[in-house]
């Protein structure tokens, strides 16, 4: 899992991060809409799920072996915040 990734939930272009809270406790967060989630494959399915419904969400991520992981920011679309914003339209 990337350190960072953009946010699957509808209508948020933040990022999400792992965070550990102590050695046997892992969860993933988003610092702008303040989702979480305490299970790996919680988020992975989130972010299927958001791939699934729209093209631009896709091209954020990529599949790996281990999961999803951000591409570099430099490579996002250019409208992706603001296709984003429009979701609840």
């Amino acid at each position: 899992m990337s350190v960072n990734l953009r946010c699957p939930c509808k209508a948020c272009c933040g990022w999400v991060c792992e965070v550990e809270q102590d050695e046997s406790s892992t969860f993933w967060g988003c610092g702008t809409c303040g989702n979480v989630w305490f299970k790996k494959q919680s988020l992975e399915l989130d972010i299927s799920n958001a791939i699934s419904e729209s093209d631009y969400r896709a091209k954020v991520y990529l599949k790996t072996q281990n999961g999803f992981v951000g591409i570099d920011i430099d490579d996002e679309p250019e409208d992706y915040a603001e296709l984003v914003a429009e979701e609840w339209n």
